[in-house]
């Protein structure tokens, strides 16, 4: 009875998402499934800033456990920060560096600043947090605007599910 007391809390907290693709919404053509090869690079390709919840981090290329159990992750094959579609990314919030430890605290219209290649900051800002199955890989495809998609297990301590923060392109530009 507790469990289902918890669940049904986090999903409140959280609204679920459906569990398959919103329409319209599709893999990129280079994105790459979690088991490639390509997943397994782990070099340094950008850096990630949420002021909201003290986060700064490096971003390393692939979303294999052991480029995930070393910080942030980026999904290869997705976009890149400031591109035209879905910059995918992955952390932990309990083990190895936990850097989305707090990232059920994102509110809507709180910033995300990422590193572009040309190493300026671009801008997102938060518009939708929820929760999914593990196997829901259509939030790593494109939804035909600029975005960054963030994900960990969730709840803190179980791999059970996953949350979800998605945040829009407010500036792709350098930004003081």
């Amino acid at each position: 009875m507790a469990a289902i007391g918890l669940a049904a809390s986090l999903f409140a907290a959280f609204p679920a998402a459906a569990t398959s693709a919103p329409a319209g919404v599709a893999p990129a053509p280079s994105r790459q499934p979690s088991f490639d090869r390509s997943q397994q690079s782990g070099i340094v390709v950008s850096r990630l800033r949420i002021p909201a919840i003290g986060l700064d981090e490096t971003i390393r290329s692939g979303v294999a456990l052991s480029v995930i159990d070393r910080g942030v992750a980026h999904w290869a094959g997705t976009s890149e920060p400031g591109g035209l579609g879905n910059v995918v990314l992955a952390g932990h919030r309990t083990t190895h560096s936990h850097p989305f430890w707090d990232l059920d605290r994102l509110k809507e219209g709180d910033l995300v600043y990422l590193e572009d290649g040309n190493g300026f900051d671009v801008m997102y800002r938060v518009s939708s947090t929820f929760v999914v199955e593990p196997d829901d890989v259509w939030i790593s495809y494109d939804f035909g605007k600029p975005m960054v998609t963030m994900f960990a297990c969730h709840p803190r301590g179980s791999a059970r599910y996953r949350i979800v923060v998605q945040a829009d392109l407010v500036a792709g530009r350098r930004i003081a």
